[in-house]
């Protein structure tokens, strides 16, 4: 258990470390910005749902942005360190984006104010990486 454990973070913080960065934040552009709006209206509206799902999220996991096999995006959560490609998904797809939303990632800044997380982590989001991720 330990390993499946272990081997799940390493996996999903080698995902999460490459979508940050200093000079990151903004919209997306082409092919990724088009598939946000096809899916989610617009990226104001995907921000929302996201960083909804990030806040809300009882207990610790990850919120994610992933890419379906039938091309769509979704915006969803796993427990503890799960992932969207597990088996045991209960929704399933490719990780585009994802947010570490156990407490370690966010309570020396933000304690119990959680939702100012993920609105302060799109400073942050390399989009380029991210739509790297989406033309894979």
């Amino acid at each position: 258990m330990s390993v499946r454990n272990n081997g799940r973070g390493y996996y999903n913080h080698n995902l999460f470390w490459p979508i940050l960065s200093p000079d990151g934040g903004g919209e997306p552009e082409g092919e990724l910005l088009d598939a946000i709006n096809r899916d989610y209206s617009s990226f104001g509206d995907f921000n929302s749902e996201f960083s909804r799902a990030a806040a809300n999220r009882f207990g610790s996991g990850w919120a994610w942005l992933i890419r379906k096999e039938d091309g769509l995006l979704t915006v969803t959560f796993t427990s503890n360190q799960d992932n969207p490609m597990m088996d045991i998904a209960g929704v399933k797809g490719f990780p585009l984006l994802g947010l570490d939303v156990w407490e370690h990632a966010y309570y020396l800044k933000y304690q119990n104010r959680r939702p100012e997380y993920p609105e302060a982590f799109w400073n942050l989001v390399h989009r380029n990486e991210v739509a790297r991720r989406f033309s894979k």
